[in-house]
């Protein structure tokens, strides 16, 4: 196979025939592959040949996205210190663009790439092709998405318009993994399913996570926090990295937000400064490092208590320090367990966990356990009008999910769950809730998480 691609790198031969196709199925890139189930890979060799090699390589689409997974007999980063680049020859014209007639390159451990286009070449990072990534932690399987229209490069050129060529590519070693062909169906995916935001039943408890990246407290950003806040009416709004002022005057600051907001309760701790607002009152507050355990009295409303630890993970490359901490919540979260709780109380992890290293991390956490002895449910909602679960969009890095709900699924169900954003939210929803376009990104980098708790009410 590799023999036989060199020898089409050094002739002047298009990409293009024969094509393949895969039907194209619902995808979305949350680092989960169930929904690849059904859709055969495009390439899959024998046996992987080097240490560092390929073992699948699937590829789907919609109107909107070409989607690829990509299986490795290694783990790695997918956004950090790996040599693997993805070649996508896209025009149908064969050799115009560079190996082998790629007019898209990019380099994922580095994050960057070009387009090249009549004899020039245009240097991007992820936002010119929209792309997304999952997961963000280790592995050996990845998922990605790349909008057709990304950039006005890529419609010039007709990216999606004709037959693919993909190859992947390892620049340390300069071996081709694979090439496959894959032909575009741009087949219509369904519009967003709902008109509301609302809870499905106004008896649920809406949990609002969300990482304030210091933005809180800042008087430009008072309107946008309110209109978002006031769309989703949390019940319980949780914060991280809310640095600046008390707790009662991050309250006072998110008041105009928040439904009935004289009878709230105001909560701070943990040194990433995690914050709980709430009308339920807490009977305990525990910082454990960045992060933050509150239990919550949820009576008269519901019957009993919520067991809730604020996220707030150490970030970056600190992965030493994200796993202590990790094993110093789930130990946490066993003595709460032990000697405090009522059995079948809900416990409820949520925040930015920045789970950007070992999974190892993430199962930690859900080794917290579940009452039954099973491991804490991921929740993992997606965006309302994007096929990902991505809640974190910023400089240098592709979107991905850095904010988790986990929970005590042997006791806790939830209703509805998404992770909120306005950009290209739908106009009559925008309108609904007297949304602006811009007030997300007015306050994020990272995205408000969403779940509506069904909590058992007194008999």
């Amino acid at each position: 196979m590799r023999s036989h691609w060199m020898y089409c790198l050094l002739l002047p031969v298009a990409w293009f025939s024969p094509a393949l196709s895969a039907q194209p199925v619902p995808i979305v890139v949350d680092g989960r592959f169930e929904d690849w189930k059904t859709i055969s890979p495009l390439f899959q060799p024998d046996r992987p040949e080097k240490a560092f090699d390929l073992t699948s390589l699937w590829a789907t689409d919609d109107e909107d996205y070409l989607f690829l997974r990509i299986d490795l007999n290694q783990d790695i980063l997918l956004q950090e210190n790996n040599s693997l680049a993805l070649y996508l020859d896209i025009d149908g014209q064969g050799v115009t663009g560079d190996l082998a007639g790629a007019e898209i390159v990019f380099f994922f451990g580095e994050r960057k790439g070009y387009i090249q286009h009549d004899g020039e070449s245009l240097p991007i990072e992820y936002q010119a092709l929209d792309l997304c990534t999952a997961p963000s932690t280790m592995g050996r399987s990845f998922e990605l998405s790349i909008a057709w229209d990304a950039h006005p490069w890529l419609k010039k050129l007709g990216f999606g318009q004709h037959p693919l060529g993909v190859m992947l590519f390892d620049r340390r070693a300069k071996e081709i993994l694979c090439y496959a062909y894959y032909s575009p169906q741009r087949e219509a995916h369904s519009p967003i399913s709902t008109s509301t935001l609302d809870k499905a039943d106004p008896n649920h408890l809406r949990l609002v996570t969300h990482n304030v990246n210091k933005r809180h407290l800042q008087p430009d950003k008072r309107d946008a926090f309110t209109r978002i806040y006031r769309a989703l009416s949390p019940d319980i709004l949780v914060l991280e990295e809310a640095y600046e002022g008390s707790p009662e005057e991050i309250l006072d600051y998110f008041r105009p937000a928040l439904p009935n907001a004289a009878d709230w309760h105001a909560y701070k701790a943990g040194e990433e400064a995690t914050v709980v607002l709430s009308p339920f009152k807490a009977i305990q507050v525990a910082p454990l490092g960045n992060s933050a355990a509150y239990l919550l009295d949820l009576r008269p409303v519901y019957d009993g208590e919520l067991a809730l630890i604020v996220l707030s993970l150490p970030c970056c490359r600190a992965d030493s320090a994200r796993q202590a901490e990790a094993e110093q919540i789930a130990g946490y979260v066993q003595l709460w367990k032990n000697f405090q709780l009522k059995p079948g109380t809900p416990i409820v992890l949520a925040g930015d966990a920045n789970l950007v290293g070992p999974v190892e991390q993430l199962l930690t956490l859900q080794q917290a356990g579940d009452w039954d002895g099973a491991p804490l449910e991921d929740l993992c909602p997606r965006q309302l009008q994007r096929p990902t679960a991505a809640t974190w969009r910023g400089a240098g890095f592709s979107p991905s999910r850095l904010d988790y709900v986990l929970y005590s699924a042997s006791c806790l169900k939830v209703g509805r769950r998404f992770v909120f954003d306005t950009v290209d939210l739908p106009a009559p929803l925008l309108k609904r809730y007297d949304l602006r376009p811009e007030d997300a990104p007015d306050t994020y980098k990272h995205m408000p998480v969403v779940a509506d708790l069904i909590l058992p009410h007194p008999k």
